[in-house]
């Protein structure tokens, strides 16, 4: 990985440089910084010119956490803070100002569901059983962060060991969604979803078994990455599956999702399903690929197949079809009416495997997890009664999972996962597809307390491992977020990201919320050297 690091940092750094607005013909421009809209870039040509702090940046953030997220509106999107924060962020400031930046991410503070271990953090999953204990190391994808420079800054709440699709914890109690608190916030991702939407962070690392990076950023108006399988390692990250869990990406924009993937991706010889990348990337920076007339003769395909039929979703199906005509408006050729020839949403639940890894996929966690750990099984879990009671029944079901190995059922959906991929990239390859483009979920965020899934559960990605980007689309009639996926084949990030900013820099559809507005200090203006 540090070989991968140095070779894409300069090529990285030189995205990020010029990716900042700068007035020809003038030496010095004076520019606005803004935490609630700040890129990554922009943040740097702040520091850069003299005019932030990363100490300075993660105190904003701190503040906005105790005003927002433990008083105020009180969205419960934080389980822990790392206590050394500031003091990391001290010696970036003094490394940058030695020896210059490490990579883009340098001092960039980065919020990390609490289901990824962070060995200088307390790690639970969201439980109380495990609270105040720590993992041994890093998960794979956070030391790869941690090694870019980029400061592991929080734990965002969760559903409960990633079951669930609310946002609720025995350990952290109910996130709540910024744009109407009696909505779901999305799950099981909810913590780091919010915690950027409202400007506690500049990124976060979710993960998904189904739909649990992209629900979260859909309900917030984010950009969410959910990588192909094998892109990113799972080392050290409670997982649900086996077959099935990826980490991604929670941005405020697609620059920034990129240069975060870029430092996340790689083989990992403690994660197997990591050798699919091998040969399939190259080493420049996916923000290489930024291209803001990428839509021009770009071939996008409607799949009409995730396109519910019912009155209750035709709001959101319009919205996503004036979308649709608006990259058509952009230049690109719009192939309409791709189908599998099944219907798939009838199909989602014949593919999913959860409850018969569950049990071999957590205790393989526990065992590993390092000496700091008070339960090594599932069984030793339940024994202690300290979760919440609503898991009862899964964990019932998976502790009755004997052995998936020549279970009938259990193997057959595993091929219906390998039938559904099949169909999908054959279906672009005829059309010579570059992506497919349809509505993430066709019903907006649920009230509180209703689990986000039913008619809005979107797990094509997931059970085919193929990469998807959501993108915020807006809202609807009653102010909530609606979002459009893009979906390739595998290894196609470069490609969906290309699109994907390029639908971005001319929709402008993300909508922040109005619950957490700027504090003191996060605003202000300073001449920038770029």
């Amino acid at each position: 990985m540090r070989v991968m690091v140095g070779l894409v940092q300069r090529a990285c750094l030189a995205i990020l440089l010029s990716s900042t607005t700068v007035t020809l013909g003038v030496a010095q421009d004076e520019r606005e910084f803004n935490l609630l809209t700040a890129s990554v870039a922009d943040i740097q040509d702040a520091v850069a010119a003299g005019a932030l702090t990363y100490e300075r940046l993660v105190q904003l953030y701190l503040n906005r956490i105790d005003t927002y997220d433990q008083q105020g509106p009180t969205l419960n999107t934080i389980i822990e803070i790392n206590p050394r924060a500031l003091e990391i962020a001290r010696a970036l400031d003094e490394e940058r100002r030695t020896t210059g930046l490490r990579t883009p991410l340098h001092g960039i503070p980065i919020v990390v569901k609490d289901a990824v271990d962070v060995k200088d953090i307390p790690s639970a999953g969201g439980n109380v059983a495990l609270a105040g204990t720590y993992p041994a190391h890093d998960a794979t994808a956070i030391k790869r962060l941690r090694d870019a420079g980029a400061i592991i800054f929080l734990k965002g709440n969760l559903d409960e060991f990633n079951l669930g699709s609310q946002g609720l914890s025995s350990l952290g109690g109910q996130v709540l969604n910024p744009y109407d608190l009696s909505r779901n916030p999305g799950g099981s991702s909810s913590g780091p979803g919010v915690a950027v939407n409202v400007g506690f962070a500049t990124l976060g690392v979710a993960t998904e078994t189904g739909a649990s990076i992209r629900s979260p950023a859909s309900n917030n108006s984010l950009v969410g990455i959910a990588p192909s399988q094998g892109l990113v390692s799972r080392t050290g990250a409670i997982a649900i599956s086996y077959t099935q869990d990826r980490i991604g990406v929670h941005a405020k924009s697609v620059a920034d999702a990129a240069i975060q993937l870029t430092y996340m991706r790689g083989f990992d010889a403690e994660d197997l399903f990591t050798w699919e990348s091998l040969g399939k990337l190259d080493a420049r920076p996916y923000t290489d690929y930024l291209d803001s007339t990428a839509l021009r003769g770009a071939r996008v395909g409607v799949f009409r197949d995730l396109f519910r039929q019912g009155e209750e979703f035709q709001p959101i199906n319009a919205l996503i079809e004036e979308e649709i005509q608006f990259i058509r408006h952009q230049g690109a050729v719009i192939i309409d009416g791709l189908t599998t020839g099944m219907d798939l949403v009838a199909f989602f639940p014949m593919a999913r495997a959860s409850v018969y890894e569950f049990k071999y996929v957590f205790d393989a966690y526990l065992k590993n997890r390092g000496p700091d750990t008070p339960v090594r099984s599932l069984e030793e879990l339940i024994a202690t009664g300290q979760y919440l009671r609503r898991l009862d029944r899964f964990f019932e079901q998976a502790l009755a999972v004997e052995s998936p190995d020549f279970d009938q059922e259990y193997l057959s959906r595993l091929e219906n996962r390998l039938t559904v991929r099949q169909l999908i990239v054959d279906l672009m390859d005829r059309h010579n597809i570059d992506v497919l483009v349809h509505p993430f979920k066709s019903l907006a965020a649920p009230p509180l307390g209703t689990g986000d899934r039913g008619p809005r559960d979107n797990p094509v990605s997931a059970i085919t491992g193929l990469p998807a980007i959501v993108m915020p689309a807006g809202v609807n009639e009653e102010g909530l977020p609606i979002s459009i996926e893009f979906l390739g084949r595998p290894f196609s990030e470069p490609t969906l990201i290309r699109l994907a900013y390029a639908y971005e820099q001319v929709s402008h559809r993300r909508a922040a919320p109005t619950i957490a507005p700027n504090l003191e200090g996060e605003v202000f203006t300073y001449r920038s050297n770029r």
